[in-house]
């Protein structure tokens, strides 16, 4: 990372309201070591751009949630941060999107009495400014100093408004069967010259995966909210590019600029699937699109409000050739060490009792046949360290490590991690430390193979922390 806008991130850059290109005005004072500040410019429109991303929205930049997307925690506007970043304090425009309302502590969010005075008027005001004073003081440390889940805690478990049950739906991403799925399906994806379009790619957790590859893919990752953008620049997908943008509007980008348009986990969720669909198409070689795990709306419980029929995902993508697949199969063929099969499609009428569904659509008939088993192992890749999922014990003279859901809605959305996660492994002090260290051990091929070790980023996680006998339906405490 530089301090520098990524030329070649600027370059697939295009303003979605008048589609023209932008220059790139840097802030009077570059606050931080290795990410610029400053503004996009085409002539009519201004965006800020904040230690590396562009913010390329209307209106409010705010902390949206997951499937309603109602604001959690409101934010500056985009003119707020245009100013601030020419301000000679530019630094001032990160601090305010990452100063998110603190939580009050010894349970007084639930006391009125106590509450009402914390959170209006001047008490909330000296908490916002006192989070504010926190936030510099982090800034003004090494990136070193921290990992993802330092500030994972920070949004979800200290902080008001937003969910803290997102807190473990993240950190413990890897490993998860939609993860797995998605990591099967991307194996498709052939690296080259053009990046891959991934929209609402959250911390950008599948993003680093695919640039561990042998052959690594350069993928340019959307999503409204830049906290999960930030921190995924910072200390996960730190090779990749990263935009703040609305998957409600035209996507900032020249026509063709991706190799191939992907979105895992999200779809279902966006109000408008047509505008999204056409514009991840448009934005692609070949009209290719990779939509990965969309709610089935004929099955219970949905998961969002704009889900669709298996038929109704079909009317989106036209005329262009379309596979559509189960995340069930998906998730056999990776754990079989088997490629997606798009050579045929499947009975629709089996796809229609599954709940999720993978949708591939392309002009490029080459994508359509049966794919080999990758000649890696997609979730090994990069430095690999123990699953954040499994909790160390002592037992005797040895430790061992507990596979332990976080809350019962971990536990439900995630159930079928049982299937191929070992419920505990036992292992020596020296081993356990090795593992820790990063060492490879006599063990080490077994355990990646048994998910016990997966590949995360260096900075991704702490140590997992040892478990002290309390019940496994608690959130995950460092």
């Amino acid at each position: 990372m530089t301090s520098e806008l990524s030329m070649g991130l600027l370059d697939l850059l295009r303003c979605p309201q008048c589609t023209t290109e932008f220059t790139f005005e840097h802030s009077p004072i570059q606050p931080l070591a290795s990410g610029a500040f400053g503004v996009l410019r085409c002539g009519t429109h201004e965006y800020p751009v904040i230690d590396g991303i562009p913010v390329i929205r209307n209106g409010h930049v705010s902390v949206h949630d997951h499937t309603t997307l109602w604001t959690e925690v409101p934010g500056p506007t985009v003119d707020k941060l245009v100013d601030l970043v020419r301000s000679p304090d530019p630094l001032a425009a990160l601090v305010e999107l990452l100063a998110f309302p603190p939580a009050l502590p010894w349970g007084l969010e639930h006391t009125p009495i106590v509450r009402l005075p914390l959170t209006r008027g001047p008490g909330q005001r000296m908490l916002i400014a006192a989070r504010r004073r926190e936030i510099r003081r982090l800034l003004n440390q090494p990136v070193s100093q921290h990992t993802a889940q330092d500030w994972m805690r920070l949004c979800y478990l200290r902080s008001r408004g937003t969910n803290p049950e997102l807190y473990p739906y993240f950190l413990l991403r890897f490993g998860q069967p939609r993860m797995l799925a998605a990591l099967a399906l991307y194996s498709v994806l052939d690296s080259g010259p053009k990046p891959i379009l991934d929209l609402a790619c959250g911390f950008g957790h599948i993003m680093y995966l695919l640039a561990a590859r042998p052959a690594p893919l350069w993928s340019i990752g959307v999503d409204r909210n830049f906290f999960q953008l930030w921190v995924a620049r910072r200390w996960i997908a730190t090779d990749c590019d990263f935009v703040c943008a609305d998957a409600a509007l035209r996507l900032p980008f020249a026509d063709n600029s991706f190799a191939a348009s992907v979105c895992s986990d999200a779809f279902h969720c966006l109000p408008d699937q047509q505008l999204a669909y056409d514009e991840l198409r448009r934005c692609a070689d070949n009209n290719t699109v990779l939509l990965d795990r969309v709610g089935n709306a004929d099955i219970d419980p949905r998961d969002s409000p704009h889900e669709r029929t298996l038929d109704g995902y079909l009317t989106l993508t036209g005329t262009t050739s379309t596979r559509i697949l189960g995340e069930q199969e998906l998730l056999t063929s990776y754990l079989t060490g088997q490629g997606p099969a798009l050579a045929t499609q499947r009975p629709l009428p089996e796809l229609r009792q599954e709940k999720w569904l993978t949708l591939v659509s392309s002009d490029d008939p080459k994508l359509f046949r049966d794919h080999d088993k990758p000649t890696y192992l997609p979730h090994a890749q990069g430095q690999l360290a123990i699953n954040p999922i499994y909790r160390p014990r002592p037992h005797g003279d040895h430790i061992q490590l507990r596979f332990m859901f976080p809350s019962d809605w971990y536990a439900f959305e995630n159930a079928t991690m049982r299937d191929y996660h070992p419920t505990q492994i036992t292992l020596t002090h020296n081993e356990y430390q090795d593992l820790l260290a990063g060492r490879h051990t006599d063990h080490t091929d077994e355990l990646t193979a048994r998910f016990v070790l997966t590949g995360m980023p260096p900075r991704y996680a702490h140590p997992p922390a040892p478990h002290r006998n309390s019940t496994s339906r608690t959130p995950i405490a460092d």
